[in-house]
């Protein structure tokens, strides 16, 4: 692969298109602030709901995480067409008001480049995302640097929309069952956009973040025990509405495996303290 593109230019193709600077700069203050004053969640893939608040000895995520609109806990398996559909996103908080201003601005680049919206969606604009932090722990010997995202492909009909907020993230696209190589890779930059879709960029390709730069300024906090944080990377994407459940809506065992976590967000969010009610 050629060397990956610095990011300081737009990237506009079908299927594919990045925007540096398109969140302004008070916008990206506001979406700064809204991110450091959650307290995202350090999950575990694992089955057993007893151990929900520990993890129960089962792999850790790669990065803390906090999600919008329906919350996919890892251990419930995240949703994906066409299989894995049911009890899968749990109703989660809305929008920020900056998110949705940035949002109602992609109307134009989705409707020309990504027009491909799912037809059970009233919009082309999605209604959940994912907030991932990416940094490194301290304070416990060696630094962990968890400032990375593995391979994957994103399972939600339509298109995939991302916000960074930070240090430049080095995005890669590549297929495996072709190359090992890298087929493209961007250094995602602070308040860029960036938009996949359709058959080359989302259903052949993987994406992941191999690394994050480091750098002062924008000036990231945590309110995780010893992590410092580099880069928050926002997912945007769509799910059926009628997919999102309620907790008390799951079936039990499903139901179980995530209350932990859910008390755990419930000590800071009113949404979820109703939803253990």
């Amino acid at each position: 692969m050629a060397d990956p593109q610095d990011g300081r230019r737009a990237i506009e193709r079908p299927g594919f298109t990045y925007f540096p600077h398109f969140i302004s700069k008070e916008e990206g203050a506001e979406l700064i602030a809204y991110f450091d004053a959650l307290l995202p969640l350090w999950e575990h893939r694992h089955r057993g709901g007893a151990h929900a608040r520990s993890g129960g000895g089962a792999r850790r995520l790669t990065r803390p995480v906090y999600w919008l609109g329906a919350w996919q806990f890892a251990c419930l398996g995240y949703y994906a067409e066409p299989e894995h559909r049911e009890d899968r996103c749990v109703r989660a908080e809305p929008f920020p008001s900056v998110m949705d201003r940035i949002l109602d601005r992609l109307r134009e680049p989705l409707a020309q480049w990504h027009g491909e919206a799912p037809p059970e969606a009233p919009a082309e604009l999605p209604n959940t995302c994912l907030i991932n932090y990416y940094g490194r722990e301290v304070g416990q010997g060696v630094p962990v640097d968890f400032a990375r995202l593995r391979m994957h492909r994103d399972g939600e009909p339509g298109p995939v929309i991302m916000f960074s907020i930070g240090q430049p993230g080095l995005l890669e696209f590549l297929d495996p069952e072709r190359s090992p190589e890298p087929e493209l890779g961007v250094w995602t930059r602070h308040r860029s956009v960036t938009i996949l879709s359709g058959p080359e960029f989302k259903d052949r390709l993987y994406h992941r973040i191999v690394r994050v730069r480091s750098g002062r300024e924008p000036e990231l906090k945590s309110r995780l025990d010893n992590f410092e944080v580099r880069r928050v990377s926002v997912s945007f994407r769509y799910v059926p509405d009628a997919l999102i459940s309620d907790l008390g809506q799951l079936p039990e065992e499903r139901r179980e495996q995530v209350r932990g976590y859910v008390e755990q967000l419930a000590e800071e969010s009113e949404h979820f303290r109703a939803q253990l009610g």
